[in-house]
C-alpha cells in the first residue's frame, strides 16, 4: 500500500477582533483538490497538537487504513504563557476578544480560503486543558458553526457547567469528551494541585443524561501530551469514521 503524506504549511491571518496577527498551521489531506469539499477540524494550541499531538502524521495514517474521511486541519498559535491564558481563560484579558475572533475572523477565513462543507455540523473544534474549554465554549455559544467538538482533558468550572445546564441546542452537536484517571491530583506549571477528573464527571454525567450524539472515555493516563496524542486516534474515528 502505498504511503500517504498530506501538506503541512505555516499561513498568517489578521484578526480584527483581538486586533493581531494570528499564525496558523494548514494541514492539507493527501490527494488534496480544489474540486472537493471537506471538513474542517479546528485545533487550539495548533503548534502543539501538530508537534507533540502528532495530529498530521495521526490523520495521513487513519486515512490512509481507510478508517476516517479526508479533512482538512487548521491549528491556531498563540505566544504562549500569558498570552495563552488571557486568550483561553474565562477570566483572561483577552478571551472575550478571542472567542469572538473564533466566531467571526476565523470562519470567514476558512470560508473564503477553502471549499468546504457548511459550517455547523462540517467544522470540528479540537483542544486539550483550557483549550478544550475555549472550545466547549464556542460550541455552546454558537452551535451553527461549530457542530462538532472534541475535548481532551478540558479545563471545567462552575460557569460552564452552569451554561451547559441551560444549553438548549445539544440536536446540533456531536462532541467526543476524554479525561485520564490519574487527572484527580494533577500538578499544574504553577505548582498548584488541581482535579480534572470530577469536574469532568460531573460535566459527562449532564452530558450522559440528555442523550445527543455524544461519546465519553476515560483513559488510563494523565493530563499529559503523550496520553492526549494516543487518545486521538478513538476521538478522530468517532467524529470523522467511515
Amino acid at each position: 500500500m502505498p504511503t500517504f503524506q498530506g501538506t503541512v504549511y505555516e499561513e498568517t491571518i489578521h484578526s480584527k477582533e483581538l486586533n493581531e496577527e494570528i499564525p496558523l498551521l494548514i494541514y492539507l489531506p493527501p490527494a488534496f483538490t480544489t474540486l472537493k469539499k471537506y471538513p474542517v477540524l479546528i485545533a487550539q494550541d495548533g503548534p502543539d497538537y501538530f508537534q507533540l499531538g502528532r495530529l498530521a502524521s495521526t490523520a495521513d495514517d487513519m486515512i490512509q487504513a481507510n478508517e476516517i474521511e479526508e479533512m482538512i486541519i487548521i491549528g491556531i498559535s498563540h505566544k504562549r504563557g500569558e498570552d495563552r491564558h488571557h486568550k483561553y481563560h474565562p477570566k483572561g484579558e483577552k478571551h472575550n476578544a478571542y472567542i469572538r475572533f473564533m466566531s467571526l475572523d476565523l470562519p470567514s477565513y476558512v470560508q473564503e480560503k477553502f471549499n468546504t462543507y457548511l459550517l455547523g455540523s462540517g467544522t470540528c473544534l479540537l483542544g486539550d486543558s483550557l483549550g478544550g474549554y475555549v472550545s466547549l465554549r464556542c460550541g455552546i455559544s454558537f452551535p451553527r458553526t461549530f457542530g462538532k467538538l472534541i475535548l481532551q482533558s478540558p479545563y471545567v468550572e462552575q460557569q460552564i457547567l452552569n451554561d451547559v445546564r441551560s444549553f438548549k441546542g445539544y440536536e446540533l452537536l456531536t462532541l467526543y469528551h476524554s479525561v485520564g484517571k490519574e487527572e484527580s491530583r494533577f500538578e499544574s506549571v504553577d505548582g498548584f494541585i488541581k482535579d480534572f477528573l470530577s469536574p469532568n464527571r460531573e460535566l459527562s454525567d449532564w452530558f450522559l443524561n440528555i442523550g445527543f450524539d455524544y461519546r465519553y472515555n476515560e483513559f488510563e493516563g494523565s493530563h499529559l501530551w503523550s496520553d492526549w496524542q494516543v487518545n486521538l486516534r478513538p476521538a478522530l474515528k468517532f467524529i470523522y469514521g467511515k
